[in-house]
């Protein structure tokens, strides 16, 4: 080890210039690294969607869903399979299991679903299968005018702008928002088909026929291949010339061609003007500024050469939020950084100081590298990591520094010095390394969505705390030794008096207090301990807190059934009274239909007619959101009691469920709808909100064909079908080109016609006979909900469930699960479920570290005991933690209790430093007694663990009072946390160690 030590100290020079070398691609890393606001987290869901149009939700279930959901279970990396029926579609969601390969279950899905096809009905379409990527906005725009007309009039720029941004690199697509689509009905005259003797068949076989393309291929004329082309007149003016039947009918003397606007997905307004809504989204794994600023210039380009007429505004743009985000974090980085050289300046000399501050900047810009390969990108999370790394990287420079300058006054020559040094606290500093690195790790493995946010932290502690360690033990001696020789002050740094009085008096005055009595000592403060950890029932929880942003948001769910337009009247309505009752909205939004282009974290989990969102600026400064929404959502629901009203804003982290859900798994859809029915009505009496997965019950028409009555008349049940599909929606036809864009076409009867008034037309004998539609089919007025939606196969339907008093409810929902007497089964979750899972995790993996704390240690001292004391410091720092918490009453949340498993392996560095000491005068005989080994370790080891616990609550504190409601928790947490166990543990470690001696060797030596 000696030769190893002599060759690094001969080539320091040429080492620390490595080292410096190494340090710059750290640096290029860190400017070059992709930066977005949150952590990016995975998605491993696939959409399975097939349409069959004109069909009902039971035939959807049983025809196409049951079909392609009972081969899914086939596909071994797919986890759960859950889907939704409803008239038209079926959409089957799969979650893939933990690490699957997405685009390898993507291709296995694709080839499944080829492979059934052919199972599927005749007229559904061929199912289409998409990946649900984790793309999150960009930009987006609101594109208004006073008049729809301009805004139809500027379609085909807005339509070519979107195809040029999604082929720039980080796009992953492009969402357009508001415009209406147009179709083409061609309505038949009943009276006069049968007049001409005509059936719609006919029509719908010349329609096909003509529209057909012309396949001419080529000719060859003399050795030479001419092409042979057709000019084809427009699809419109093609119908108008269609022929049928034997007399060659003309189509339009027996229909008319009708353009008709089809059903809105969605009604976009913006500050009370008519609008459209262009989103850009980011792929995964892009620079958010780099990638926008490329857009940005793209469509700013575009919406300038916009006519006057109409005007462009900027509602959401990531690259400001990200530039605002960091502008703060970077400066409490930076304050972290002067802060650090403050905290190494008051306990070291100059050279000293300088050292350790080089070495900790070298391992945060070294520890980066490994990063991108890590799957972190720079966000929030992963810059609050490198401040606290900055505190907590300090330690072992700061250890190991201190102990080299300690050899110095003792008298050791400059190379006996920097190897004594570094040798005799080097095993304690990998100890208390090897203790962090365990403690991060198990973090990796924490699952979901909770798991991908937090994972920045852990790697990058992990990282540049591993470089940390190996620089401290190299690069701080390289660097002591190219420092010419000179004696260290005898009380080194701007506070070195301080703390030599200090040592002293811990040493010589506080420490035989403690070991006079130290089963006095440890059992105050084994007491402290206890009665702190009962703090937590008086201190605010909050698992992810509200951002600070002056976006909120306003869901609306309106009675099931009513159709868009009404949706957005009644919206109007309400945005109308907010502006009227508000005075700090400075812009609102509304997006009626399928809602928020998953803007400002919102977004509906089941959008229809009958929801719609609001988004309104507000001028945070006179009110915030979450003040907002504390003030008006009650009002609001008073006010519109027909609707279902939540009002929100940005929460910083993943997106939440609701607080209560409550599953049911039922295979009788009468059974299944009526307890989920009457479980609604009993917890909306208690004043609950409640929303279903399958929707509410809705008035339904339900048609009925007599099948007695088709036999005796010779009538096939197809005929009836057709006819009924005629008086409703249609027959949809082969889509036509006009303009450049496709219009679907559909062949209906003109609405005139209906049920009481067509007839059916048989031959018999080759003669037409007509009998009465309505002589085959009743009508009957019922309720049905309008989806039927399965989970692994089974019946269900879930609840979400918002109240105020969530404890009532789920003693509701508990007493009503135990009165059924059938098959059902009810599952209760939620929010309040997701964070009992969390902690039992957490509680977990907390175990976890303990353990692997407890073996790091035990393998440093040989020994099974000795660690159990060093443990106590960790109960002494969640302790501290609680107080903190509770004191400035900050909410118990989720980085909150990151920063409580963190301090797990931050604390114990003091009582290793501690007790290693203590160790090594015991066994090298330099002291008489116990007692003067404990007295001396105290005298050695105060100032570096005072002033590595200074060091490192210093680069937190600008985080404690930068207002981020998100990272407060955790500053708060680690700095008293530190500071608590700090203090006591220079008390109780010690005494526990006396008493261990005591036991083991039963005399003082």
């Amino acid at each position: 080890m000696r030769k190893l030590a002599d060759l690094l100290l001969k080539r320091s020079l040429l080492f620390i210039v490595l080292i410096f070398t190494v340090s710059v691609v750290g640096v290029y890393t860190f400017l070059t690294i992709d930066q977005r606001e949150i952590p990016e987290t995975e998605v491993n869901l696939i959409n399975v969607i097939t349409a069959w149009p004109g069909a009902d939700k039971d035939d959807i279930e049983e025809n196409v869903t049951n079909i392609i959901e009972t081969e899914m279970f086939s596909i071994s990396d797919i986890e759960d399979v859950s889907s939704v029926s409803e008239d038209n579609v079926s959409v089957l969601t799969l979650s893939l299991s933990d690490g699957s390969t997405p685009d390898n279950v993507l291709n296995d899905v694709n080839n499944l679903v080829q492979s059934i096809s052919g199972d599927l009905p005749e007229n559904a379409a061929q199912p289409e299968v998409e990946s649900i990527t984790n793309a999150f906005p960009l930009l987006s725009y609101q594109i208004h005018s006073d008049s729809f007309e301009n805004l139809e009039a500027v379609r085909g720029d807005v339509e070519s702008l979107k195809q040029e941004i999604i082929q720039m690199n980080g796009v992953d697509s492009v969402t357009i928002k508001g415009y209406r689509e147009s179709a083409y009905e061609i309505q038949l005259d009943w009276d006069a088909l049968a007049e001409e003797q005509l059936n719609p068949n006919e029509i719908m076989n010349e329609i096909d026929l003509s529209l057909s393309p012309v396949i001419l291929g080529q000719d060859v004329q003399d050795d030479e291949i001419i092409r042979l082309s057709f000019e084809d007149e427009t699809a419109l003016r093609t119908l108008e010339e269609v022929r049928i039947g034997e007399d060659r009918v003309p189509l339009l003397d027996v229909a008319s061609i009708e353009s008709v606007e089809s059903t809105p997905e969605d009604i976009v307004q913006y500050n009370g003007e008519d609008a459209i809504s262009f989103t850009v989204f980011l792929s995964s794994e892009e620079d958010v500024p780099s990638v926008s600023e490329n857009v940005e210039s793209v469509i700013n380009d575009s919406f300038d050469n916009m006519p006057d007429n109409v005007t462009v505004d900027n509602i959401s743009s990531e690259r400001e939020n990200v530039e605002d985000i960091f502008i703060g974090l970077y400066t409490s980085l930076l304050i972290a950084v002067i802060a650090v050289i403050i905290g190494t300046s008051i306990g070291l000399s100059l050279f000293g100081s300088i050292t350790v501050m080089l070495t900790v900047l070298i391992s945060i810009f070294i520890g980066l590298i490994p990063v991108p390969w890590m799957g972190v990108d720079l966000n929030q999370i992963s810059v609050i990591g490198l401040i606290i790394a900055l505190g907590i990287l300090v330690d072992d420079s700061i250890v190991v520094n201190d102990n080299i300058e300690r050899r110095f006054t003792l008298g050791d020559s400059k190379g006996d010095a920097i190897y004594n040094g570094v040798k005799e606290v080097a095993p304690s500093v990998i100890a208390s390394t090897a203790a962090i690195v365990f403690t991060f790790s198990p973090l990796l493995l924490l699952s979901g969505a909770n798991g991908d946010f937090i994972k920045a932290l852990p790697s990058i502690l992990i990282s540049t705390m591993i470089v940390s360690t190996v620089l401290a033990l190299t690069f701080i001696p390289a660097m002591r030794n190219v420092i010419p020789y000179k004696k260290v002050p005898k009380n080194p740094g701007l506070l070195g008096k301080a703390f030599t009085w200090g040592s002293k008096v811990y040493a010589d005055k506080v420490l035989p207090k403690v070991l006079k009595r130290p089963v006095l000592s440890f059992l105050a403060i084994l007491i402290v301990t206890l009665l702190s950890v009962g703090l937590v029932r008086f201190t605010p929880f909050e698992f992810f807190p509200e951002a600070d942003r002056s976006e909120v948001t306003i869901d609306l769910i309106f009675n099931e059934g009513q159709t868009i337009q009404k949706t957005h009247e009644d919206t109007e309505e309400v945005l109308a009274h907010l502006l009227e009752v508000m005075d700090h909205v400075e812009g609102s939004s509304i997006f009626t239909g399928e809602g928020l282009p998953n803007l400002f974290g919102a977004s509906l989990d089941q959008s229809g007619e009958n929801t719609a969102q609001i988004a309104l600026q507000i001028d945070k400064e006179k009110m915030s959101a979450s003040a907002t929404i504390d003030e008006y959502e009650a009002p609001l629901r008073e006010a519109f009691p027909d609707a279902k009203i939540f009002m929100n804003t940005i929460i910083q982290g993943p997106p939440a469920s609701a607080p209560i859900t409550v599953e049911f798994f039922e295979e009788d859809l009468d059974t299944l709808s009526s307890e989920v029915a009457e479980l609604t009505e009993q917890l909306e009496n208690e004043g609950a909100i409640v929303t279903s997965s399958i929707g509410n019950p809705v008035d339904t028409l339900q048609y009925s064909i007599d099948y007695d009555a088709l036999e005796e008349n010779g009538i096939s049940i197809s005929q009836v079908k057709n006819e009924l599909n005629m008086i409703s929606e249609g027959i949809p036809m082969q889509e036509i080109i006009e303009d450049g864009s496709s219009k679907e076409l559909s062949l209906k009867y003109a609405d005139e016609f209906n049920l009481d008034n067509v007839d059916i037309v048989n031959i018999e004998d080759g003669r037409p006979e007509t009998y009465p539609l309505s002589d085959f089919v009743t009508v009957s007025e019922t309720e049905d909900t309008p989806a039927i939606q399965h989970k692994n196969g089974e019946r269900t339907a879930e609840l979400q469930v918002y109240s105020d008093d969530g404890a009532n409810i789920e003693s509701l929902i508990s007493d009503y699960s135990n009165s059924l007497d059938g098959s059902t089964e009810v599952i209760v979750g939620g929010e309040s479920s997701d964070q009992t899972d969390f902690f039992i995790e957490i509680s977990i993996l907390f175990s976890v570290i303990l353990i692997l704390v407890y073996l790091v240690i035990a393998f440093e001292f040989n020994s099974l005991v000795l660690p159990l004391i060093i443990v106590f410091s960790i109960f002494l720092a969640i302790s501290g933690g609680i107080i903190g918490l509770f004191v400035t009453q900050t909410p118990i949340s989720f980085l909150g209790i990151m920063g409580m498993v963190s301090l797990t392996g931050i604390v114990v560095r003091n009582a290793i430093v501690l007790i290693d000491f203590i160790e090594i005068r015991r066994k090298d005989g330099s002291v008489d007694d116990i007692y003067e080994a404990i007295y001396e370790s105290g005298r050695a080891r105060f100032k570096p663990i005072i002033l590595t616990t200074v060091t490192s609550i210093l680069a937190l504190i600008p985080v404690a009072f930068s207002g981020d409601v998100l990272f407060e928790p955790l500053a708060v947490t680690v700095i008293a946390g530190l500071a608590f166990s700090t203090l006591l543990s220079m008390l109780a470690t010690p005494a526990l160690y006396y008493f261990y001696y005591k036991f083991k060797y039963g005399k003082k030596k």
